[in-house]
């Protein structure tokens, strides 16, 4: 699959990454080393709460730091853009994701209690509305059972984030789920949608900061899907304070060794 770019209803916005400094400048806000938009003064880890009404998706052709564009009706009079990487700007350009199609965890209770929109969360443990991939109860993910897949140019399919993906947001804008996306709202959008620890090199590191892409189907069987995502250069165990690797961190790519089901417990 050479070139992508798939489109419901929704306007694309192309983000261009700066490889040789740590931000570009885009407009009123940044944009870091993955193309992912910040505006530093009020930017603010949460979850946004809406309901999906299409997307977009661009290929390493397209873009130094593809991403998938879903647009969602935040339930307040907003439409909001969540920019979501399928592949990393660094030499290794592989994701690592684990999808849970019968996700249940305590923290979905908090979940449907939200008002729509952005709310801000107020931990950065691993509680209530902070997600961490190490440290929030029950684990979010098994990292062993995690999936390498490739950036967005591959032409195996069955390997391909993009081709992972489609499936599951299609699936929600047709039956109006529920979104819940973690990550870094900068404003007019949410970006980070993936881990935000155990980065190497310029990339910032944090606790209690990582992204998730989750869907509630609120009628019949009350399912909730449940995406979470990672480069797979990034390492683990992290540092309990500043989320930098430990001495002892191993790449993802080393650990994860899931099959075309993967999924986290």
């Amino acid at each position: 699959m050479a070139y992508r770019h798939e489109h419901h209803r929704g306007n694309h916005h192309n983000k261009n990454s700066n490889h040789g400094s740590s931000t570009q400048q885009s407009g009123s806000s940044s944009v870091d080393k993955r193309g992912d938009k910040y505006s530093s003064s009020s930017d603010k880890y949460g979850v946004w709460k809406g309901t999906p009404i299409s997307y977009s998706g661009q290929t390493l052709e397209q873009d130094k730091s593809p991403h998938i564009t879903l647009t969602f009706d935040d339930g307040t009079g907003k439409t909001v853009e969540a920019n979501i990487n399928v592949a990393s700007t660094s030499t290794d350009t592989e994701l690592v994701y684990w999808l849970n199609n019968t996700w249940s965890h305590p923290v979905t209770k908090t979940l449907t209690s939200l008002s729509s929109g952005f709310t801000q969360a107020t931990t950065t443990d691993g509680t209530g509305l902070s997600l961490d991939f190490l440290r929030t109860t029950p684990a979010l993910v098994d990292f062993s059972a995690g999936r390498v897949v490739q950036d967005s140019d591959a032409s195996d399919t069955a390997n391909n984030i993009l081709d992972q993906l489609e499936p599951i947001i299609k699936a929600a804008i047709a039956a109006k789920a529920t979104v819940y996306i973690f990550g870094r709202d900068y404003g007019t959008g949410i970006d980070d949608v993936h881990m935000n620890q155990g980065n190497t090199g310029d990339y910032q590191n944090a606790v209690g900061t990582d992204g998730a892409l989750i869907f509630h189907y609120p009628t019949g069987n009350q399912q909730w899907v449940a995406v979470f995502l990672a480069f797979a250069s990034q390492e683990v165990p992290t540092d309990n304070t500043t989320g930098a690797p430990a001495a002892n961190a191993k790449a993802l790519d080393t650990i994860a060794k899931g099959g075309s089901s993967a999924s986290s417990s």
